[in-house]
């Protein structure tokens, strides 16, 4: 989304990049996963993505290299794309031949498709194929369910990329979530993040900008002028040490 609006950065690159990397190899040595994780079709997603960066990169670094125009770096972009998207359909052409991928699984399937009441109800009675409801978002996420949808109507007000991207990720979790009641888990860091949201706005309006005024205008302020007391006191002292002076004399 961030390259579609074209907020691509060299930072876009290297954090998703090492999330990749690290996720993928992580997954990877896990005994169930193995190499799923480039073998399924659902998850090929992220692979494609991660090609995609690193595409983006290179003409980002050609771009600040050879001082290339808006144009000039559009035109690299689409003769770059383009015999790799050639190669990468031919290449999953050829591996698809010999069964490589495999097929969508049925959990996958049923984010997409409605399930399909088989009249088992050992089968139909289960929870993942059965849509989330309020209750199950009041139960699960608690205080945090009341807080958040202020959150993402804050997170909204500002475009950056911080913003956009947990607006992103809070429709998508709420979307698959609604899908599989047991995908409300996928709310709960997204639920987290916008309710820290409410909170800091509301700490910065109510708490720390009135501060910062009090102690600005603390620091402005002149010096307070003399009192009579005090006065009175600066012009007894004076007349002693006139007294002194004429003693001393």
């Amino acid at each position: 989304a961030l390259c579609a609006c074209g907020r691509y950065t060299s930072k876009l690159h290297r954090a998703y990049s090492l999330f990749y990397v690290i996720g993928t190899l992580g997954a990877t040595r896990v005994p169930p996963v193995n190499w799923a994780p480039v073998r399924n079709l659902e998850q090929m997603g992220p692979l494609l993505a991660f090609v995609g960066m690193q595409l983006l990169e290179y003409v980002e670094v050609q771009r600040r290299a050879r001082k290339l125009s808006v144009l000039q770096v559009q035109l690299l972009r689409a003769k770059l794309a383009l015999p790799i998207a050639l190669a990468l359909v031919g290449a999953a052409a050829l591996l698809m031949q010999f069964g490589y991928f495999g097929p969508l699984s049925a959990r996958v399937r049923g984010l997409f498709v409605k399930h399909t009441r088989t009249g088992n109800p050992l089968v139909d009675s289960v929870a993942e194929h059965q849509p989330a409801n309020e209750q199950a978002y009041s139960h699960y996420l608690h205080h945090i369910y009341h807080i958040a949808p202020y959150g993402f109507l804050l997170s909204l007000v500002r475009f950056t990329d911080a913003n956009l991207f947990i607006v992103l990720y809070a429709g998508t979790a709420y979307f698959f979530s609604n899908k599989m009641a047991r995908l409300v888990i996928l709310l709960g860091p997204v639920a987290s993040a916008l309710g820290g949201v409410l909170l800091g706005v509301a700490a910065d309006q109510l708490l720390v900008r009135p501060v910062a005024r009090l102690g600005s205008r603390i620091l402005r302020l002149p010096s307070p002028p003399a009192t009579g007391a005090a006065e009175a006191a600066a012009a007894e002292g004076a007349e002693e040490e006139e007294e002194e002076e004429d003693r001393s004399g």
